[in-house]
Parts: structure tokens; C-alpha cells; sequence
């Protein structure tokens, strides 16, 4: 069955002559009968009373037309007289005309539910809830015709009356800008961290910058308020343990199709009613609230409220209902989705209506088609009467064959101006859209009261009779009008806006119960914008306060480290962090819940032995490495080697029960500490296998040896710093597959144990970032690879989180072993950001995601064509952004030759001229390119 919105089955007639039904046939019979009574009384002549007749019989013609939408001349008479006895003028402060008598609601019970005031005689209770949606145009065909079947069965299971809800509320990032606010109060006081003088101003200018990004970024660039989509969906019923039942019904079936449900507390349910009809109004207050929940009329009432034919004044906010009256009988795909994208208030007032009374009248209007389709001449007039029968019958079969549920629907608008010209501009841009999905206005004239009483959620629609139209649920399920994919995290980084125009402001930290860990890998060709993206994300995670560990074989944080002040090494010459082999490292790095007999992998198993002994640890650690650096040894010559290591240990006084945390990085043996003790026992025992190696010793660790200046000296890097980039450039671009290797293997120890010494040490936030991960991925030696595997499974425990970046995919698959763990590291990584892609990568990555629920083709689509910046952003299963990352000019201050902020940078960024500077002496940092004090 297609998208069915047939003709208004139970207002269905047999017309004997264009629109002329039975109804219209009596009043023209009233209408003359009741002319030419009158005009017989009256003494005048004969011809004049013909005359009269006759006159009268023209004028009934227009109550047979239709002179406004939807509505004949007699029906219109009807609404004009009632409107003009109505009461049109209602003021907060009167008696007679109280604005509190337009307030359907009575008072807040359970907490969390609405008591109406008496409906028909009823009093029922309303609950709302906040529903958040997905993209359904990025999924497969098929798997959207899936999720479309799953919410037509859903809303099949709703035999009670309820109303879903659009408005556009402006955006709000008041929560962001005072943790935001917070954080620079925190950096200030310097809490749990030790920023050089230039590091603590670039955290505080940057700050600063977002505090005013956000700030400006509530504006669109015309100056007008920017908004989100905002779902809301109301349920009634007339007892509260019914709506008990219809809750849990609503949240289990809503959240199984993939949707964000929040049960509305009365505080936010009471809001959610008053910004409808005011969405750049203020919140009611919650002392206001806790002081009225027991009277909502109080808290409720306009001040003043004037109807007017085509419109209403509620307090200063001109304001107009329209209606439905046609709709085209084959609706498009997400059809709701499109009435949503208007500025408009929505509500879909929808209920159940009875089987076998819609079946009856089914019956009746296939009936009535035929005969109509019989008597008219005009082959146009009848195709139309051909399309009409045919969309009832297949309402029919699928009601009799398919167990198809039809819902009565009435749709309406609420316009907004603050002034009759911007109404009328927003009702005509209205009248636009809704022409161009084929869907004709009604503006209810003369019934705008009835309009406003219909647009309050509350179990009763009073224009449900005349504009209701009856749908069945497949229509209902395929307009899918939830698209509002934004994100929202409170303390996350404004990342941009995605294809809906939504807001992403994205913490990489927030754990739900679809977002399990902290993990992203960002995928991208050269030049696809994925270096300025992960500068972006290291920023923030930095101006947060957080710890940041980059691994950099492309050169291209040296920038951002300066700017930050932090530890830029430089790995392949070591003239600023070297690294010491025999520096004991206390980096294990297993949970307590892991059993070390699952852990399959050789590397992992003797990197992961948790609780092990500190030497033995790392003499296990040593054995890897030498294996790494000299693949000629035997294992017996390593073991020989790893026993001179231990007694070299022996020597200073290290052994298992060393707090090894406290000792110095000067107070650990060097290679040629390890070459004098291998010299003694050859003194004491004279063996060739030691004299091999000490030779190998002398020539490569040394004096002037291939590795000297590299690794025999006690360690230089300063793990002080909350930002460290290991600097591979050099190390690769040697290309020396050992050493590189070797170097690596150091680096990633040191990493390892990094992470562990900020989670029990300074109990902070950590991020490490691998760049181009594939340049480090070897099937021959898979220490990078085992580590990113590591990690992404285990880092959370440690609060940390892993960010990864490559633009070869073909490294990530190279060997079926690689594939399989990068598939694993793929299911263990929540976050994904894709950006362009090759065709070729664009496959393989596709198969990759295959487990992860696969990438559409219009997702690979976007990526196939994505400008530089833009990218498929996947936060969970359903959940996931078209994305362009905007870059703020402060921001990209930090990404560029390591300039600090200058006193003219402070002004232009803080208007308010506030001062950033801790104190004057720090304004030396400022006013030309410092000398940097990691060279």
C-alpha cells in the first residue's frame, strides 16, 4: 500500500451535480421556501414579487460555493454570526472575560502529570514527553522502508488519543558557557595543574573565545535568533493508571525504533505548553511554579488575549492558526519531516478511531465514488473519481488483508509576529511550502479561537470534526517528521551544524546508554580537513585542563604545543627527550576483571601482567624490545642479556620492592652501567656469549655508537607537562625499520604508563592521539597496532580517551590479522568522524563498519563528495551527523606558527575588554613571537 491520505471517508456524499450534495439540496429548498413566504406577505405587485423571487434565488447560489477554503457560503454565514457572539477581548485582571478561562488546565498531580479541567463533562490527565529523532534519509532504502514498518506498528499499538508537537525553540548554551565559565575559574586558580605563565594565557584567552563564540553563535549571520527543532509527545487519558500504561507503552516502543524518549517533569511539561505559543518568551520561574502548580490558569493565563477573524493577540505576539483542508492522496516519503522544516508550531492532534465504523464508512465512500464517477461526462473528473476509488480500496485491503489501523489526524499551525506585517510574511512563506508537497491551507477564518483551543495539548480537538482527516498508520509512520538530530552535550566543544542545520556541540567524555566509551578515530584524505579537525579537538580537551598525549609523524602539532607551551620531543634525535631503556616503567595496564589466560596475544600478555612485580615487569618489557631492535639474537643470548640487566639493576640497589615511582630519572642504570657489570662477569666467568655481547654493547650503545646518543643516558622528557607530542618525523624519516620500531616500542611504554600515573596521581582527564596511525602499522611488528588495541579496550577504566587518525585505510587491512584487530578497535571506538575518502578506501571502510551497522550508500555518497571540513559523523548506531567543523579565527590562532595571543588579540576577541592576564607580569609573554623553550 502506498502513502494513503484518502478523501475525508466519513464526510463522504452523494453529490448530484459539482459539490451539490443532499445537504446543499435541503437548504436551497429552506432558502426558497422561506424567500417566497416572505415575499408573498408583502403588498407589492406581482412582477415585482417574481422580480424578488427570482433575486433571492441568485443569492442563494454563493451559500452553495465554497468562499473560503474548504468552506460554502452557508457553512461561512454559520461561523461569521457565531464569531461576532463570541467574546473577543479576554484580559488577565477582569472578572467576566478572565484570560484564565481560556486555560484548560487545572493543576500538576504525581509531579509530573497535568489535571485538565472538565472536557465533556471529564477531567483527564496529561503526560508529555521530549522526543529526539535521527537522519532517516542517511540509511539504506531498505533499511529506512525497516524503520518505517517499526513505527507503523508502534503507532498501531496506540488505541488512545495523543498529539506530537514541533516548535523552534531558540538555542540555549547557557550550560555550556558556565562550565565554560567555570573552567577558566578553575585554570585561573591553577586546580590540579602547573601551566607555565604563556600555557595558562592561551588556556584563558581560548576560553574566553568559546565563552564568546557561543555566545555570538545564538545569532544567525541576519541577526535573528537561531533555533532547533524541538518534539514533543502528549498522551491523555482519563484515569492516571491508564496513563501509567500508555507511558510505558509509549517510552518501551519509542526507544526500541531508535528514539531518544525523556518523560517530561511538570515543571518542563507546564514550559513546554507556555513556549509554544511563545518560543522567545521566558521560562515560568520555578519559584513561580512550585507556587501555582495547584492553579496552571495562574501560571498559564496570558495578561491579554484579542481574537481576531483571521488571527490572535496573545499578551504582544500576533499569532494565526491554519489548518488542513486536502491533502494530495499519495503522500511522499517523510512528508512530516518537510512540515517540520518550517518556522511554524506544529501539532498533530491524533485518535483512534473505531474499526468497524471506519469499515462502514469505507463501504459508503467507495460507494458514493462510484456513483459520482457514473454520472459525470468530464473524463478528467473521472480519473480523479478512478484515483479516489482506487486509494479506498487499497485502505480497504489493507485494513482486511493487513491488519492496517487508521487514526483520525488533524494538523495545524501557529504563525508568529511580533507585528501584522511579519505575521503575514510567515504565513505566506508557509502558504509556499505546504503548495509545494501539494497540501492545501485552510486559514480558519472566523475560527481562531477554536484554532488556539486546539493547539493546547489536551485530549480534545474541537476542529478534529470538521478538519480531521483519517490516516492510516503507514502514512502516519512514513512521514517520520523526528528528524532533529542535533547534540547537545553540556559540556562538549561546538563542532558546527549538520545537514538539518542542528547544532553539534560534541563531549567526548559524556557516557550514556548508547555512548559507552571515549574513543574516535578520524578518517580522511590529505587535504579532507582532518589535521585542522583533530587541532580542534586536542585544543579544547587542553583549554579544558585535560592531558593530551600526541604521537606526531607528520610534524603537525610542533605549532600547537608551542602555542600551549608544552613538551615538544623530538624522537629521532633525542636532543630534547631521550628516552632510557632501563628506566623501569610501572606501566601495567590490565583490569582486574581481565583473566591473563584470554590474553592471546604474545606482546600483550608480557605487556599486561597486572599486580606483576615492577622489574619483572619490565625485564619482560626489555626482552620484547632487544627482540625488536636485534631479531638475530637467540633466545638464549636475549636471556643472558636480561640477566646481566638484572644484576645491573641489583647493582643500584633496584629490585621488586622499589617504590619506583619515587626514584629519579638520574638514579636509573644507563647502557654503560649495563656495559660495566657485563664486563665484570666476564672478569668473574669468561663466556663468548657475554663477550658477544658486550661487544654489541661498546660498538652500538657507546661513545660514538649507532644508538648512543639515542638511548644511553638517563631519560629527559619532562612528563610534567600536560601536553607532550612525541615527534616521530625524524625517527620515520630515517627510515630504519628497527630502530623506528624499537623507538616506538619506548614511546608507547612510556605512554602506557603515562596514562596510569594521571589516573592514580593526578586523577585527571587524558587523551592520547595517534596521527596517521597507519604510517605506524607493520605486520612484521605489530607493537603500534597492539597498543591502539590495547588502549581503545582499557582506556576508560583509566579516564582517558583515545583519539586516532589515518588516511590510508589500506594499512588498516592489510593482513587478515590487522583486519581482525581493526575491526575490534573499531567496535571498541564509539566515535567515528569519516571525512572524503578514495573509492577504493571508501569500500573498505565500508566493510569494516559492516558490524557497526554499515555505512548506506547515501552516507557514502557524502563521503565520496565531502568538501574539505565536511564529514560523516557517527556518535552511535542510528545516531549520526552530516557535519561541516567550523574553525573560529581563535581557534586557528592556535593551529599556526605557535603565536600566543597578543594584547590586540585579547581586544578583539573580549569586547568587554575584561583582562585575561593572571597579573601585568605576565604581559612580557605577549606582543611579538616568543622564543620557544623547546628548541
Amino acid at each position: 500500500m502506498d502513502n494513503l491520505i484518502p478523501k475525508n471517508v466519513r464526510k463522504t456524499k452523494l453529490e448530484f451535480w459539482r459539490g451539490i450534495g443532499l445537504v446543499e439540496i435541503l437548504i436551497i429548498i429552506m432558502w426558497i421556501s422561506l424567500s417566497t413566504l416572505f415575499i408573498i406577505g408583502l403588498p407589492i405587485s406581482k412582477m415585482v414579487k417574481i422580480s424578488c423571487c427570482i433575486l433571492f434565488a441568485i443569492l442563494a447560489v454563493p451559500l452553495l460555493l465554497p468562499i473560503m477554503p474548504g468552506v460554502k457560503g452557508w457553512y461561512a454565514l454559520f461561523l461569521m454570526f457565531k464569531f461576532f457572539a463570541q467574546k473577543k477581548h479576554y484580559r488577565k485582571d477582569s472578572v467576566q472575560n478572565n484570560t484564565g478561562f481560556l486555560v484548560p488546565y487545572d493543576c500538576i498531580v504525581d509531579e509530573n502529570y497535568i489535571k485538565t479541567q472538565k472536557v465533556n463533562g471529564k477531567n483527564h490527565f496529561i503526560a508529555g514527553f521530549e522526543i529526539k529523532g535521527y537522519n532517516i534519509t542517511l540509511l539504506n532504502p531498505d533499511v529506512q522502508d525497516l524503520k518505517i514498518k517499526e513505527l507503523q506498528a508502534t503507532f498501531k499499538l496506540f488505541d488512545f488519543s495523543f498529539s506530537i508537537v514541533k516548535v523552534d525553540l531558540p538555542i540555549s548554551f547557557a550550560d555550556t558557557i558556565e562550565f565554560y565559565e567555570e573552567t577558566v575559574r578553575q585554570i585561573r586558580e591553577n586546580i590540579n595543574n602547573n601551566y607555565s605563565p604563556k600555557g595558562l594565557n592561551a588556556r584563558l584567552f581560548e576560553n574566553q573565545s568559546y565563552i564568546r563564540h557561543m555566545k555570538n553563535d545564538t545569532l544567525t549571520a541576519d541577526n535573528e535568533i537561531q533555533t532547533k527543532k524541538v518534539f514533543y509527545l502528549y498522551v491523555y487519558a482519563d484515569k492516571i493508571q491508564k496513563l501509567h500504561e500508555y507511558i510505558e507503552v509509549i517510552k518501551a516502543k519509542l526507544e526500541l525504533n531508535n528514539f531518544k524518549v525523556d518523560l517530561l517533569a511538570g515543571y518542563d511539561l507546564v514550559n513546554s505548553i507556555k513556549l509554544v505559543f511563545n518560543p522567545y518568551g521566558e521560562k515560568i520561574s520555578k519559584a513561580e511554579y512550585e507556587k501555582h502548580q495547584d492553579s496552571l490558569e495562574n501560571l498559564l493565563a496570558f495578561n491579554e488575549f484579542q481574537i481576531r477573524r483571521n488571527y490572535f493577540k496573545a499578551d504582544n505576539v500576533y499569532s494565526s492558526v491554519f489548518g488542513v483542508y486536502d491533502y494530495s492522496i499519495f503522500a511522499r516519503y517523510g512528508w512530516g519531516a518537510n512540515l517540520a522544516n518550517n518556522e511554524q508550531a506544529i501539532i498533530w492532534n491524533i485518535s483512534p478511531l473505531d474499526s468497524a465504523r471506519i469499515k462502514r464508512a469505507l463501504n459508503k465512500a467507495v460507494n458514493n465514488a462510484r456513483t459520482k464517477a457514473m454520472m459525470t461526462k468530464s473524463n478528467v473528473d473521472r480519473s480523479e473519481q478512478a484515483y479516489e476509488i482506487n486509494a479506498y480500496e487499497d485502505l480497504i485491503e489493507a485494513i482486511t488483508g493487513a491488519n492496517e489501523v487508521v487514526k483520525n489526524v488533524d494538523i495545524l499551525f501557529l504563525n508568529y509576529g511580533l507585528n501584522m506585517k511579519l505575521l503575514h510574511e510567515s504565513e505566506a512563506r508557509l502558504k509556499r511550502s505546504l503548495k509545494e508537497l501539494d497540501i492545501k491551507v485552510n486559514p480558519l477564518a472566523y475560527r481562531q479561537l477554536e484554532g488556539y483551543s486546539a493547539f493546547l495539548p489536551k485530549g480534545f480537538d474541537p476542529l478534529m470534526e470538521q478538519s480531521g482527516r483519517e490516516m492510516p498508520c503507514l502514512t502516519l509512520a512514513s512521514s517520520f517528521p523526528f528528524i532533529n538530530g542535533g547534540l547537545d552535550d553540556e559540556q562538549g566543544l561546538y563542532l558546527g551544524q549538520n545537514s538539518t542545520n542542528d547544532v553539534i556541540v560534541f563531549d567526548q567524555f559524556k557516557l550514556t546508554d548508547k555512548r559507552k566509551n571515549h574513543n574516535k578515530i578520524i578518517i580522511g584524505t590529505s587535504g579532507s580537513g582532518k589535521s585542522y579537525t583533530t587541532k580542534k579537538e586536542i585544543a579544547f580537551h587542553l583549554n579544558m585542563g585535560r592531558t593530551v598525549i600526541a604521537i606526531d609523524p607528520e610534524r603537525e602539532y610542533k605549532d600547537l604545543c608551542l602555542f600551549y607551551d608544552g613538551q615538544w620531543v623530538d624522537t629521532g634525535d633525542a636532543t630534547v627527550g631521550r628516552i632510557n631503556p632501563l628506566q623501569v616503567l610501572d606501566n601495567s595496564f590490565r583490569d582486574d576483571n581481565d583473566d591473563i589466560n584470554t590474553i592471546i596475544d604474545a606482546v600483550e600478555k608480557e605487556l599486561d601482567e597486572e599486580k606483576a612485580a615492577p622489574i619483572s615487569n619490565h625485564l619482560r618489557l626489555l626482552d620484547q624490545w632487544f627482540k625488536t631492535l636485534y631479531k638475530e639474537l637467540t633466545e638464549r643470548e636475549r636471556r643472558l642479556l636480561i640477566n646481566q640487566i638484572q644484576k645491573t639493576y641489583q647493582r643500584f640497589n633496584i629490585n621488586n620492592n622499589t617504590e619506583i615511582s619515587k626514584l629519579k630519572n638520574t638514579e636509573f642504570p644507563t647502557f654503560s652501567d649495563l656495559y660495566e657489570t657485563i664486563c665484570q662477569s666476564i672478569a668473574d666467568h669468561d663466556d663468548p656469549i657475554l663477550s658477544n655481547l658486550k661487544e654489541l654493547i661498546y660498538y652500538d650503545f657507546m661513545g660514538d655508537g649507532q644508538y648512543a646518543t639515542l638511548w644511553n643516558g638517563p631519560t629527559t622528557l619532562n612528563l610534567n607537562s600536560n601536553f607532550i607530542v612525541y615527534d616521530v618525523w625524524t625517527l620515520f624519516d630515517q627510515d630504519i625499520q628497527k630502530v623506528t620500531s624499537a623507538q616506538l616500542y619506548l614511546i608507547l611504554a612510556f605512554v602506557k604508563g603515562e596514562v596510569k600515573r594521571n589516573r592514580f596521581e593526578k586523577n585527571n582527564k587524558i587523551v592520547v592521539v595517534i596521527d596517521e596511525a597507519h604510517l605506524a602499522i607493520d605486520k612484521d611488528n605489530p607493537v603500534a597496532l597492539n597498543f591502539m588495541y590495547q588502549m581503545v579496550k582499557r582506556i576508560r577504566k583509566y579516564n582517558g580517551a583515545m583519539i586516532i587518525t589515518t588516511q590510508n585505510w589500506n594499512d588498516f587491512t592489510g593482513t587478515e590479522e590487522i583486519k581482525k584487530k581493526t575491526t575490534a578497535m573499531i567496535n571498541n571506538t564509539q566515535y567515528s568522524m569519516i571525512m572524503n575518502l578514495a573509492p577504493s578506501d571508501l569500500k573498505e571502510v565500508e566493510e569494516v563498519y559492516h558490524a557497526y551497522g554499515g555505512l548506506s550508500t547515501e552516507e557514502q555518497e557524502y563521503i565520496a563528495r565531502a568538501s574539505k571540513g565536511q564529514m560523516l559523523f557517527i556518535v552511535s548506531g542510528y545516531e549520526r551527523h552530516c557535519l561541516k567543523i567550523d574553525v573560529s579565527e581563535a581557534e586557528a590562532l592556535a593551529f599556526v606558527n605557535g603565536v600566543v595571543p597578543t594584547n590586540e588579540h585579547v581586544e578583539n576577541i573580549n569586547h568587554n575588554h575584561d583582562v585575561l592576564f593572571v597579573d601585568d607580569s605576565l604581559k612580557k609573554y605577549f606582543g611579538s613571537k616568543p622564543t620557544s623553550n623547546l628548541k
